[in-house]
């Protein structure tokens, strides 16, 4: 389907650079809700009536606004005035929940596994990421996170299931259960990947808080240049303590 083309040649596949156009117009979520996990939509003309792959004529849907607009349960003038005061924006982030069940959740940072962690990661006795009990039985564990560019600035919050991605990344991209944030071309300074219902991997990293510099891949943690890797921390109350 995504090779499929319409009657003037044009692919269903939208360029990467006007897909970030796409994100960057919509404040990287439903223009309608705010929802982070989302799909480019053309509004008007549609795909098949399309010549050319125009930023300003796609926006970002998510699954349920995208099926009420297909339905024709939403206007076109309706989703117009959306893209141009988009939720996102208004909000200041695009948002959505982690899955979370049974047990709970593990955090892999650079290759550092933590299990039944309360609190995995501590900088200058404040916690960087919780985990909570569920409120209620039943209900899911509860985690708690914050992760920042490289000069300080707020990329991604975790508030209990909660992720939160903000406005003033220079690119926020969800492609299945992966998050890239970068701050600015080809600089990525988070990438977080979900596997539900289990936990979260870091796979890249590249942040500063409270004068550490954390940075990482899947396989590496670095703080101030100090190289951690390959282990997995198990029941405990701090995993990592820095500062």
């Amino acid at each position: 389907m995504l090779n499929a083309i319409n009657r003037f040649g044009l692919s269903r596949r939208i360029p990467s650079e006007t897909k970030r156009q796409v994100r960057q117009n919509s404040g990287f979520g439903c223009v309608l809700c705010g929802l982070g996990i989302y799909e480019y939509e053309h509004v008007q003309p549609l795909w098949v009536d399309a010549e050319v792959h125009d930023p300003a004529n796609i926006t970002l849907l998510c699954s349920q606004c995208h099926s009420k607009k297909t339905r024709g349960m939403l206007s076109i003038t309706t989703i117009r005035r959306a893209m141009e005061l988009p939720k996102c924006k208004q909000a200041g982030y695009s948002s959505e929940y982690f899955d979370f069940e049974g047990t709970p959740p593990f955090i892999d940072f650079g290759g550092i596994k933590m299990e039944e962690v309360k609190i995995p990661i501590m900088i200058k006795d404040e916690a960087l990421f919780t985990i909570e009990p569920p409120e209620e039985p039943g209900t899911q564990f509860l985690l708690s996170g914050q992760f920042y560019d490289s000069i300080g600035g707020k990329s991604l919050f975790i508030i209990k299931n909660e992720w939160k991605a903000f406005n003033s990344n220079w690119d926020v991209e969800v492609t299945g259960p992966l998050i890239t944030i970068r701050e600015r071309a080809s600089r990525i300074c988070l990438a977080l990947r979900a596997v539900p219902p289990h936990g979260i991997i870091v796979e890249r990293l590249q942040m500063y808080y409270q004068g550490w510099n954390l940075s990482g891949t899947k396989d590496t943690f670095t703080a101030n240049g100090i190289s951690f890797s390959g282990s997995t921390i198990r029941n405990g109350h701090i995993g990592f303590s820095l500062g």
